[in-house]
């Protein structure tokens, strides 16, 4: 609270100085204002309690009556006298910097800096306050307001009208950030940036390395390898030989259904050496999937005779996002021929399910026009999985990256994309889930030790110039075979794992809170300093990045920060600026 002291002449203006300090005194307290009548005891050294008073005030009202300038005394003015205390109280002021504020009564004008004396000039330029006679009360409350720095009423009203028009508009403010942030989200607005798929991946890759998938014991890989390829050349239909061998090993060996992560459409001399291998697997109870690349005449381009034998599947993993990959589980193809009564967007239209959907037990595609998704249904009706379709063109353009080697996937296609959470790349290269293909094909090959009994096997190109990915881990990245990929994609279907996205609805609640958390931020804590601020801001960020990894790891969520964030920032930079607006005028 202040102190104040009252500097006034008594043959210029003591009534005024009287009733002025009852006043202040009545507010502020007795003992917080000083005036030298009554307050200076019999016997006190004036001069050193004025010294005192002054050094230990806050505030100096010099009151200026009409004659406060020219007062005079047998020596001549009283302010040119060295030895006028109305001078020295107001040069001490002035010299230790104390806040003074004269107040002008019974009409006085502030005297110019020529008119003083140079240790009090600076006065001149000091706001004065004035104190009607026919409104003194008004004048009073207003002085009383600029000594507290409090707004006057009238700025006080206007603000508390600029505070209620802003208030009226935060709800809607809310609401329009959030829809704002929707549409971002809807046109990928930070994924052309690189910023959507950044973060995402990031979510994904700290998931990953704090809680791996675990692998399933089901799943066996069969990789081509370097000596593979010294003793049967570069794989391709030369080595459908070996093909029909390995199949007469894994079937020998109990495999319940063997993969290949390979097409194959051209014929060979060897072809019916590797039909009736298949054949002789299916008499053991072992099925065979082979990939399929292209149509032809809409049916799955294979050898003469194989497709009476084995199931084709979607050979393609699509494009990548950030440092997952975008694994497509089934394509609707475009069709020429329109059915009566086919909605326009799948009109005649076949799917294809992927090798390690099928794989997985996947034996039907079903398509939901109405909302544009497909549901992966297996043995007994079960639902393998189920999301949204996508155009292919859409879908490619968006993972950064579109496969160069599937053109079974055209612009008109729709396509159902599941992305992708990665086992660490050991889980793969090592034990019960990695072999090589030599130790099946070899002319020394034996497999009597070899348990794969009930398992899936994939077979596929795991050299290190072949069938790579490069995937990245959040500030790292590595290689990953395509085979390997396809056993990543079984692997979460057959756990269940599903990553999925916020739907509409749901991204709306979520844009709309944090919008709502900026303004809470930016309004409710508008008193605080920037620095505490400026922390709540940065803590309510970490505790949402921080949250983001459980709910993927966890539940299958990925929670795009991008968007969120950016709802919480244009939230607090618009109530910010709602806040300096409604904010009344200060004084002083």
């Amino acid at each position: 609270m202040s102190r104040i002291f009252i500097s006034y002449r008594r043959e210029d203006s003591i009534a005024y100085a009287g009733r002025l300090h009852d006043n202040l005194a009545a507010h502020f307290g007795v003992d917080r204002v000083f005036m030298d009548l009554g307050q200076i005891k019999a016997g006190d050294d004036f001069t050193r309690v004025l010294a005192d008073q002054i050094a230990a005030c806050d505030i100096v009202v010099a009151v200026i009556g009409p004659h406060w300038l020219d007062a005079s005394n047998a020596q001549g003015r009283r302010l040119a006298q060295a030895d006028d205390f109305v001078r020295y109280e107001l040069a001490s002021a002035l010299a230790q910097g104390k806040r003074l504020i004269p107040v002008l009564v019974g009409g006085a004008r502030m005297p110019a800096s020529s008119d003083l004396p140079a240790t009090i000039a600076e006065l001149a330029r000091r706001q004065a306050h004035e104190l009607d006679d026919h409104r003194f009360q008004l004048d009073l409350d207003a002085l009383i307001r600029q000594i507290e720095r409090r707004p006057s009423l009238l700025a006080q009203f206007a603000g508390m009208a600029r505070a209620e028009r802003a208030y009226r508009w935060q709800q809607p403010a809310l609401v329009g950030i959030a829809l704002t942030m929707v549409l971002f989200a809807w046109v990928q607005l930070f994924d052309a940036l690189g910023i959507d798929a950044r973060l995402a991946s990031y979510t994904m890759a700290i998931g990953d390395q704090l809680a791996p998938p675990a692998v399933s014991d089901r799943i066996a890989i069969v990789g081509f390898s370097e000596a593979s390829e010294a003793r049967l050349g570069r794989p391709g239909p030369a080595w459908r030989r070996a093909h029909a061998q390995i199949i007469d090993r894994l079937s020998e060996a109990g495999a319940k259904l063997i993969v290949f992560d390979v097409f194959f459409e051209r014929t060979t001399a060897a072809d019916e050496d590797f039909l009736a291998a298949i054949g002789r697997a299916r008499e053991r109870g072992t099925r065979v999937i082979v990939g399929v690349r292209r149509l032809l005449d809409s049916q799955p381009a294979m050898l003469p005779g194989l497709p009476a034998l084995v199931d084709g599947g979607l050979l393609c993993l699509g494009g990548r996002l950030g440092y997952a990959s975008l694994a497509p589980l089934a394509v609707v193809k475009a069709g020429r021929d329109a059915t009566a009564g086919d909605p326009p967007a799948l009109a005649g239209r076949r799917s294809l399910i992927a090798i390690s959907a099928l794989a997985a037990g996947g034996q039907l595609a079903v398509v939901d026009a109405q909302h544009q998704q497909l549901t992966l249904v297996g043995a007994g009706a079960q639902t393998l999985w189920q999301g949204a379709l996508q155009p292919v063109g859409r879908q490619l353009e968006a993972s950064g990256q579109a496969s160069r080697d599937c053109p079974l996937l055209a612009e008109d296609d729709l396509v159902a994309t599941m992305l992708i959470r990665l086992a660490p790349a050991a889980a793969w290269r090592t034990g019960q889930a990695r072999y090589d293909y030599e130790q099946f094909t070899s002319s020394t090959a034996a497999v009597g030790d070899i348990h794969l009994a009930d398992r899936i096997v994939l077979v596929g190109d795991a050299r290190q110039e072949g069938d790579q990915f490069l995937v990245r881990r959040g500030l790292a990245s590595e290689w990953r075979a395509g085979v390997e990929l396809h056993a990543e994609v079984l692997n979460n279907l057959l756990q269940g794992i599903h990553v999925r996205q916020l739907n509409p609805l749901a991204q709306f609640v979520v844009m709309l809170a944090f919008a709502a958390a900026g303004g809470w931020l930016r309004r409710v804590c508008a008193d605080l300093r920037r620095y505490w601020r400026v922390m709540l801001l940065g803590g309510a960020i970490v505790a949402y990045l921080a949250a983001t990894v459980p709910a993927y790891t966890q539940y299958g969520l990925l929670l795009n920060p991008a968007y969120p964030l950016g709802a919480l920032f244009l939230a607090y930079y618009l109530f910010g600026r709602m806040v300096s607006s409604s904010e009344p005028d200060r004084v002083g």
